[in-house]
């Protein structure tokens, strides 16, 4: 890098998205990689990879089990020094050990906000969701109502997917890179 290179110019060492099912957190997070040329991680994928498929690790060993290993998935990946591009899954705010990693100064967090149309479209209706089943729409709002002031909270920008592309949503939040993040504009 140039010596009269502006810092706060320079992306995060860690982008994190985190909102909603359907937000776009994993489609939005491929392309922000590919803009920032940044690896890519998704923390439901690297469960995946450690524990076999998130349906059946939750049926077997229940929420609280789920949760717990969620964070240590998502501890490990925010205590590595390696930057990157972090897609969260959507239930991750919900324990405290990801909500106090991601105060940390190292990342920005980026809350992936959508409307319940587009999300539910976005999801297939909730196919493949076990979650969203029976009453996919009443169900991702009662989630959204349940998680929202934790997104909120644990983010340095909000970003509104609702009709953007995934390539959009990047440039939009590589737009907003320079802006001062929670840690710096909240002491």
């Amino acid at each position: 890098a140039a010596a009269d290179e502006d810092p706060a110019a320079r992306p995060a060492r860690r982008i994190v998205l985190v909102g909603p099912m359907g937000a776009g957190k994993t489609t939005v997070g491929r392309a922000l990689a590919a803009v920032t040329g940044l690896p890519f991680v998704d923390s439901d994928e690297l469960f995946t990879q450690v524990h076999g498929p998130i349906p059946e690790f939750f049926a077997e060993h229940g929420e609280a089990a789920f949760r717990a290993e969620e964070a240590r998935v998502i501890g490990h990946v925010l205590g590595r020094p390696a930057p990157c591009v972090l897609s969260c899954g959507g239930g991750a705010v919900l324990h405290p050990g990801p909500r106090r990693a991601l105060a940390g100064p190292d990342s920005d967090v980026v809350y992936l906000a959508v409307g319940e149309e587009e999300a539910l479209r976005r999801v297939g209706g909730g196919a493949g969701r076990p979650v969203l089943a029976g009453d996919p729409a009443g169900t991702w709002r009662r989630i959204l109502a349940e998680r929202e002031g934790l997104y909120r909270e644990v983010a340095d920008l909000v970003l509104d997917t609702t009709g953007l592309t995934a390539a959009e949503a990047a440039w939009r939040i590589v737009g907003d890179a320079h802006r001062p993040r929670r840690s710096e504009s909240h002491p």
